[in-house]
C-alpha cells in the first residue's frame, strides 16, 4: 500500500516542480515582453529560439499540464488510502 502512495507523491511532487519552473519562465517571458515589446525572443533548452506568442502558449499549456497532473495525483493519493473503518484491521481484530 506504501509504494502506491509514494508513486503517487513522487508525481506530485514533480508536477510541482514543473509548475514552478514554469512560473519563473513565464515571469521572464513578461521582463523580455516589457524590454522588447512583441519582437522579443526566447530560447528554450531543447526547442530552440521562439517568438512571445510561441513562447506563451507553450508555458500555459505546459502550466495547465502541471495543474492536472497535480489535482489528479491528489485525487489518486486520497483513493489509494483506505476510509472509514470497513475493511481496517482493528474491525478485524473484534471480531
Amino acid at each position: 500500500m506504501m509504494m502506491a502512495e509514494a508513486k503517487w507523491l513522487i508525481l506530485f511532487g514533480i508536477a510541482c516542480y514543473g509548475f514552478g519552473a514554469l512560473s519563473v519562465t513565464a515571469d521572464e517571458l513578461y521582463g523580455i515582453a516589457q524590454f522588447y515589446g512583441t519582437n522579443g525572443v526566447y530560447y528554450f533548452p531543447v526547442i530552440g529560439a521562439r517568438g512571445l506568442w510561441d513562447a506563451w502558449v507553450y508555458v500555459f499549456t505546459g502550466l495547465g499540464i502541471c495543474f492536472f497532473i497535480c489535482a489528479f495525483s491528489v485525487l489518486m493519493l486520497q483513493r489509494a488510502r483506505p476510509t472509514g473503518k470497513r475493511g481496517s484491521r482493528s474491525e478485524a481484530n473484534l471480531e
